[in-house]
């Protein structure tokens, strides 16, 4: 049989570039393009002079294009990204052939990255620029992800306290020990009742320090739990949540995940044009409704421009999200979380006969008129800017059995907040609504599943919020370079045709 020759020792006089070895159209060039014009003094100032000695650091923009790199591929991990380094052509282009340990990329990744917003900035405007999404008009979403933490070392007050004087107890037995060895412990406790390494001198000294160790970790998390309590901004926030803390990644909580079970994880939000992330943050608050005005207003710092439109789930409608909006002159479009019940009983006829919709309001009056014609009179204010009403002739009511178990009717109402719901869904409602509320699905959805799926955020590597903050802006910036690549591709862009790097610096200036 005749085959072509095959030798893998062939020598090469002259060896080819890792360049020549790619596709011209290769995705690792448009990373290292943009790299190029990126302004990094931000992070070029987290270095020292260099008069403290030592041998030179690596240069930033190839630690930022071999990580912006890995992450798109879905490489997190500090080994895996060593590894390829070594075995990756890519890898091996964007370094320079430096190969780089884990270490190095570890340490550059916890010192040097804590700018990051600034550069990832940078990046969405110039997504922006290339007409790849219009970046006054987004949509918003979350999700939870877990953290590098055990359910087992979630703690409440109480059980810090508890365990806490336990350790307490154990420590100053062991210092009687150390005290008074030859008396065998004395009258008040029992050779069997010391854990055995503290009991056996050669390991006492290294088992208090780590039970020393143990003791302040319970007392951070306590402190902690204390400090979310104090913040907590009203009754609700204290009883829903903000009753534990993890002794291993204290920022971290307790959040239901999407397939109902309870992990400690981060909230993860994001604000998305076109597919684009404009912004993102990292909360461990498990409620949505809370982050809508962070992630306006961190869109508008990114973008350098104004907002105009806003789309959101129903998890994010508030009075103060909506007349936020309002005030900035940013069209809504957020379902109430009541729309898609309250339609479906009222198409279905299956809406309370005395339902407090049914009641006639009278604004000059500030009463209510039930479907029996007896009128409900203003009582007093409540918190929320709900107002009470109440009727005083139900008892002659012949249909007060059907209308209250209670003596008398009585309705709770936001007036301001009803204006909102009202005048929102009649907006999702129309045809212009209905089609810039479905723009959201395929904006901000397909989004958060390229992060999840293709680049496997579904863990966090590293703990503490900084640290995870990070790690979410550098999957988020590496998301948008994939978009801006396939943008380019999709309008038949050639890299050639387009100075990236130029255009980046042009952007800057």
């Amino acid at each position: 049989m005749n085959f072509r020759p095959y030798n893998q020792n062939q020598a090469m006089l002259l060896p080819p570039s890792f360049k020549e070895c790619l596709p011209a159209d290769h995705f690792c060039f448009v990373v290292s393009d943009i790299v190029d014009g990126l302004d990094l003094d931000s992070i070029n100032d987290t270095y020292n002079n260099g008069d403290n000695g030592g041998a030179p650091a690596y240069n930033p923009r190839l630690l930022i294009k071999v990580i912006f790199y890995a992450y798109s591929q879905g490489i997190r991990s500090s080994r895996k990204i060593e590894n390829s380094l070594f075995e990756n052509i890519p890898f091996r282009f964007l370094s320079g052939n430096t190969q780089l340990d884990h270490g190095t990329i570890n340490l550059f990744r916890k010192n040097h990255l804590e700018k990051l917003p600034e550069v990832f900035a940078q990046i969405v405007i110039l997504a922006g620029s290339l007409g790849l999404a219009d970046l006054s008009d987004i949509s918003i979403d979350g999700t939870k992800v877990k953290a590098d933490a055990s359910r087992k070392n979630l703690f409440t007050k109480e059980d810090i306290e508890k365990i806490s004087t336990k350790i307490k107890d154990i420590l100053a037995e062991a210092e009687k020990i150390d005290e008074a060895e030859d008396k065998q412990y004395g009258d008040k406790r029992g050779y069997n009742q010391i854990p055995e390494k503290l009991a056996n001198p050669e390991t006492r000294v290294k088992e208090i320090e780590k039970l020393k160790n143990k003791l302040v970790k319970f007392e951070e998390a306590k402190s902690r739990i204390e400090e979310k309590q104090t913040k907590a901004s009203d009754k609700d926030l204290k009883l829903t949540k903000n009753k534990t803390s993890n002794t291993t990644d204290p920022d971290a909580n307790l959040m239901q995940m999407k397939d109902k079970s309870y992990k400690v994880a981060y909230n993860c939000q994001f604000a998305a044009a076109g597919q684009i992330i404009t912004a993102y943050d990292i909360t461990d608050d498990p409620i949505d409704t809370h982050s809508l005005q962070t992630m306006v207003k961190k869109t508008i710092e990114n973008t350098k421009q104004n907002l105009k439109v806003a789309k959101a789930d129903a998890g994010y409608f508030n009075q103060d999200n909506i007349e936020f909006l309002k005030e900035n002159k940013i069209e809504a479009f957020i379902p109430d979380t009541f729309k898609k019940d309250d339609e479906k009983k009222e198409k279905e006829n299956k809406i309370f006969s005395y339902d407090s919709k049914y009641f006639t309001y009278d604004e000059g009056k500030d009463e209510f008129t039930c479907p029996e014609g007896k009128v409900l009179k203003f009582k007093k204010k409540e918190d929320r800017g709900r107002r009470q009403y109440l009727c005083s002739s139900c008892s002659c009511c012949p249909k007060k059995s059907l209308c209250t178990k209670a003596s008398a009717r009585r309705i709770k109402v936001n007036h301001d907040l009803n204006k909102l719901r009202q005048e929102m869904r009649e907006k999702l409602n129309s045809p212009e609504g209905k089609a810039k509320y479905e723009e959201r699905m395929w904006e901000i959805e397909p989004v958060i599943g390229n992060l999840k799926h293709n680049q496997k955020l579904t863990t966090f590597l590293c703990r503490g919020k900084k640290k995870v903050s990070v790690e979410l802006g550098l999957s988020c910036t590496a998301h948008n370079l994939i978009k801006i690549f396939n943008g380019l591709k999709k309008k038949e862009i050639q890299r050639e045709e387009i100075n990236l790097s130029s255009l980046m610096r042009l952007k800057a200036a």
